[in-house]
This record gives structure tokens, C-alpha cells and sequence, in this order.
């Protein structure tokens, strides 16, 4: 994750929880070459794992970013029963129903607030909540996956693709879609392949940070440390006014999708998008964490893994 570290760590401003008259503005970035992103994911909502960064690369680093949407969100209709009546929906066993319609429309006005540019939709079933990866894997068209991600990868050149965290305890749509974007990354020529990371949300618990290798029987998954190479506190101050931060944008994001009633439980509950690289992905240098650890404190705080 070098290029995109370098860049979102040139975007940080000083902590400032109530900054002065002179720190409502901050500082303009260099010119420097747009970043491409590519964020891969299971679910129409899955995009609010990491909104704060996309939404740091979109608007405050001129950046791309689309995303691949394999399944069509069927699946989340078990606390939909809130937005049966803001969407009109008399019955209940309706919802199962209209929700691929639903879900998709409440992605893209989420992805509005982001920036994001293009949306893939590949239509693959929502079997539901499973811990099993398996269960994708089984039931989807894997050809078509596979042959849709490797097309944009050779179209689009992205310098990063982007995916949700495949650990043990988290939905088994995840772990399924983290499998197949690294191996439509491996199926490149070393040369031409974009970094490869994957992202989860939570907030520092005693000091300590989470941690992942890899996902078992998928060697794909290998994580280049346990450890979190990096991390972005939804804390840090918007670049328009910093007396406000990008937890906002996020809380955007989640209010969007309406049709997923236990998912609006999520605001404020995570204050740190946390990143891991896969060592699938193109080798990056050691020259921009040397940056990071020379960070004094203060600034750390919005940009090291290390935040609290």
C-alpha cells in the first residue's frame, strides 16, 4: 500500500478537537498523479467498511474509485422491517423480493457521498449470513466473477484493489470475495499488479490492535504482517472544516441503506478503518513506514495503526 499510504499520510491535518480561527482551513496537497482504486466486496453496503478513506481519495487526493458488487443483497431481508413502510412495502414476504432493487439504488446514493465513480453489479445470489466461504464458492458463477474482475484489472490499471478483511469470525460472502479478487490479481503478470489490501473496521482496545495472517486453506490471503499496516481514524478533521471529521461521512453512508435495520445500529460504534496487504499484490519498499514511525505523536494519531 506504499502509493496510497504516501498520499492519504501527505492529506492528514494535526489532531484539533477544537481547532482556532487559524486552523479552519487546511493546507492544499501537492499536485501529484490521481490514484486508481478498485474496491471489491459482497454486499450492497459493504462499501461502508472503509467510506471515510474512499471518500479521503475521492475528494481530498483526486481520486478514482469504482466498485465490483458480486451479490445482489437478497440475503439481508431479517431487519428490514423498518423501511417497509418508507419504501411502500405492504407485506412483509415482499421485501425478499424487492430488495435487489432497493439495495442497489441505496448503493449508489451511498456511493454518491463517497465519490464512487463506476458500480459492476454481477448478480450473484445472497445465500444469507454463513461463516462458510464455501457457500459463495458453491453457488456462484465463479467463471463470470473471475472474468469481469480480471477484464477491469487489464482496462483500468488500478493501483489498488481493495477488500473486505477475509478473518474467521466475519460472513463468509467476504471471505469468498477476498479469495477471488486475489486471484484474479495473481492471474497478472507480476509487473502489472496493483497493491492488494483488505480492510475492517473496529477501535483500539487497551492499547492493543487486531490482527490477521491469513485466511486458512487460502495461502492467496497471506497478510505481508499480522499487525495492521495502517489505519485511518474517522477522528480526523474534514478538509472544508476542521471542526468536523469524516465519522459524518460515514454516518452518511450507513443511513443510506435503509433497508438494513440492524446495520444503523453501526454509527459510532468503529472509529478506525484498519488496513492489511496481501503479499499477492505488488511489493511495495519499506521507505514510506520508516515515515510513518518519525511521526511525532500528535500527528500519528491520524495516520499510524498505533492510534488510540
Amino acid at each position: 500500500m506504499g502509493r496510497l499510504m504516501q498520499l492519504l499520510s501527505a492529506a492528514s491535518a494535526p489532531a484539533a478537537w477544537w481547532p482556532g480561527p487559524g486552523e479552519f482551513a487546511l493546507p492544499e496537497l501537492a499536485p501529484a498523479e490521481p490514484l486508481k482504486v478498485l474496491l471489491v466486496v459482497a454486499h450492497p453496503d459493504d462499501e461502508s467498511e472503509c467510506a471515510g478513506t474512499l471518500y479521503r481519495i475521492t475528494h481530498e487526493l483526486g481520486g478514482v474509485v469504482d466498485q465490483v458488487i458480486v451479490t445482489n443483497g437478497e440475503g439481508g431481508r431479517h431487519f428490514s422491517a423498518p423501511a417497509l413502510e418508507y419504501y411502500g412495502i405492504s407485506r412483509s414476504e415482499e421485501i425478499s423480493k424487492e430488495l435487489p432493487r432497493l439495495r442497489r439504488k441505496e448503493v449508489v446514493r451511498a456511493g454518491q457521498i463517497i465519490g464512487i465513480r463506476r458500480h459492476y453489479f454481477l448478480g450473484q445470489t445472497d445465500t444469507g449470513f454463513t461463516l462458510d466461504p464455501g457457500e459463495g464458492l458453491r453457488n456462484w458463477d465463479l467463471q463470470r466473477i473471475q472474468r469481469e474482475l480480471r477484464s477491469l484489472l487489464r482496462r483500468e490499471r488500478y493501483d489498488l484493489v481493495l477488500t473486505l478483511l477475509p478473518a474467521e469470525d466475519t460472513h463468509g460472502h467476504h471471505k469468498a470475495v477476498a479469495v477471488l479478487a486475489v486471484e484474479a490479481v495473481a492471474a497478472l503478470p507480476e509487473s502489472r499488479r496493483p497493491e492488494v489490501s483488505a480492510v475492517r473496521t473496529g477501535s483500539p482496545v487497551n492499547g492493543r490492535l487486531p490482527r490477521f495472517s491469513e485466511l486458512p486453506e487460502f495461502p492467496g490471503t497471506r497478510a505481508t504482517s499480522a499487525e495492521p499496516v495502517w489505519s485511518f481514524d474517522r477522528r480526523t478533521p474534514l478538509k472544508q472544516n476542521a471542526a468536523l471529521d469524516h465519522s459524518i461521512i460515514v454516518h452518511w453512508v450507513i443511513a443510506e441503506h435503509k433497508s438494513q435495520g440492524m446495520f444503523q445500529m453501526e454509527y459510532g460504534r468503529h472509529t478506525h478503518e484498519y488496513f492489511w496487504q496481501f503479499s499477492t499484490g505488488r511489493a511495495q519498499g519499506q521507505g514510506f513506514w520508516k515515515r510513518l514511525q518519525a511521526l511525532s505523536p500528535e500527528e500519528r494519531r491520524f495516520t499510524n495503526a498505533e492510534a488510540a
